[in-house]
């Protein structure tokens, strides 16, 4: 196996379990929402059933402090891991390139990690160029300001107290929902691309740049799946998220002369899959790569019973769809490390 197979299919299994524990943070930050959803609308049903326009002014002024310590909860939510997080990719990324190459990769400082993560601008909303902080605190402002907007309609419309707490409840337990879910997702994956990163930098002399590593299934945005398998220049070319819920990574590409596999680099990614390095296979999806990965790897990311189902070939990946439901710690998600290195 290459150097670039060896980090392609480690770093693709360590994404699935990060995804996992992706998907916890977001259920945190949803309970937050949902616990604010409970108070503006208990507030809004306070008002007489036949709504008082009058009283509109004096009703969202009661909400706009709701609003902004809810919001600003959920924030904390999202920021809270991710200092963690990053020492955690961070420490994942040092020990996984070590395993590939014969040199010891250097781990950043914490402080380094952290004033990565406060300070980089996120490549997404793509004309914002804001750091997490900011963008939580913009994604705080737009939520407040719907729930505002859709008051005032209410109100204008001429609805009844009730219809409007019913629309309010309904937004925020769909479309917030979901939008929130987007944002975690979205942060826990900059979060661990700056930690990348942070490696790269610390140790450019012994690197030819990263390959872009995009997922390899039916949900791959056409610009994830145009970057895949492509050589960048540190601090020049784009790291990840690309977009929001963004599931793309990075890889670096090692000097020939530190490689364990010299003259093996090329890999065959465009005829095989997730063997290689530069365009994707239009035919490869990702139970064609899974089919190829260690029992342990696929037991974990199935479940035992659907993983002798899949292993057997008498149930297709298109039939799992986040089979297990799982997610989880940070502690969790580091134990996992082990079974993404298994060759």
């Amino acid at each position: 196996m290459s150097t670039q197979t060896f980090l392609i299919d480690a770093t693709t299994r360590h994404a699935v379990f990060l995804q996992r524990y992706a998907g916890g943070q977001a259920k945190k930050a949803q309970k937050t929402l949902s616990r604010l959803r409970s108070r503006v609308v208990g507030r809004i049903a306070n008002e007489p059933t036949e709504f008082q326009a009058k009283r509109l002014n004096a009703l969202l002024a009661d909400l706009d402090q709701l609003l902004v310590d809810g919001f600003g909860n959920i924030a904390i939510d999202v920021k809270s891991g991710m200092y963690d997080l990053a020492a955690n990719e961070a420490g994942f990324s040092t020990d996984l390139y070590g395993k590939s190459t014969n040199v010891d990769f250097v781990l950043p400082s914490n402080a380094s990690l952290v004033g990565a993560v406060e300070n980089t601008k996120m490549p997404v909303p793509l004309d914002k160029g804001m750091t997490l902080n900011e963008a939580l605190e913009e994604f705080g402002k737009k939520k407040a300001a719907q729930i505002r907007q859709l008051i005032r309609d209410g109100v204008t419309l001429g609805d009844t107290t009730p219809k409007i707490a019913s629309d309010v409840s309904s937004m925020m337990g769909t479309l917030q929902k979901r939008e929130v879910d987007a944002i975690v997702r979205t942060a826990t994956n900059f979060t661990s691309s700056v930690a990348r990163a942070e490696v790269y930098n610390q140790n450019a002399a012994i690197l030819d740049g990263y390959e872009w590593v995009s997922t390899l299934d039916g949900r791959t945005t056409l610009v994830c799946a145009g970057r895949d398998g492509e050589i960048y220049q540190m601090g020049v070319g784009p790291m990840p998220p690309a977009h929001f819920n963004c599931r793309s990574t990075t890889i670096p590409v090692v000097k020939e002369e530190f490689s364990l596999t010299r003259g093996q680099l090329g890999g065959s990614r465009a005829s095989k899959g997730a063997t290689g390095s530069k365009k994707v296979n239009a035919k490869t999806t990702y139970g064609g790569w899974l089919k190829r990965q260690p029992k342990e790897f696929v037991d974990e990311a199935l479940g035992p019973e659907r993983s002798k189902l899949f292993r057997s070939g008498k149930l297709s990946i298109d039939k799992f769809t986040d089979p297990t439901g799982r997610v989880y710690t940070l502690q969790e998600l580091a134990n996992m490390n082990q079974i993404a290195f298994i060759e």
